[in-house]
């Protein structure tokens, strides 16, 4: 009799166990996704390696250190999620001369994933003006939209 008590307690508590979602965590990549950029030589168009790279993003309270890397030959950076229209990324070659200035402008649209990782921004209609140029001579667009992480959205010229 109390070999069933054990095992009815034990089953109930599996089947409550069982009974979570797989909505429960966010793993898939649903999140926000962020924009890739890839480099290419100016003169050649070819892809190019960069010795090192130093991106700073200014997220609405001044530019802050995102990416410093050497040996890199693509980046991910997370644009704004807040209702501001653009971007503003500074990119150099050393820490001490992060010149280059980028403005990446877009419209945002909404969309509910799941419960577990709510809504994530899809960004649209992306353009980009060079404002600053030195050490990024020029500026090339892949991509119009950024739905996901895959594709190469810019190419940064040097």
């Amino acid at each position: 009799m109390k070999f069933f008590r054990i095992f009815g307690v034990f089953f109930f508590l599996i089947t409550l166990y069982s009974c979570g979602s797989d909505d429960d965590i966010c793993l898939g990549g649903e999140a926000t996704p962020r924009m890739k950029l890839k480099f290419k030589t100016k003169s050649t168009g070819k892809l190019k390696t960069m010795d090192s790279l130093f991106i700073n993003v200014d997220y609405g309270n001044g530019p802050i250190q995102l990416v410093a890397k050497s040996r890199v030959d693509s980046v991910l950076i997370p644009l704004r999620v807040d209702d501001v229209p653009f971007t503003k990324i500074f990119v150099g070659v050393t820490k001490k001369a992060v010149t280059s200035q980028i403005k990446v402008s877009y419209t945002t649209n909404s969309q509910y994933v799941s419960p577990a990782c709510g809504v994530k921004k899809i960004y649209e209609n992306l353009t980009s003006v060079l404002e600053v140029s030195n050490p990024v001579l020029d500026l090339e667009q892949n991509q119009n939209q950024i739905t996901d992480e895959s594709k190469t959205h810019f190419y940064l010229l040097f």
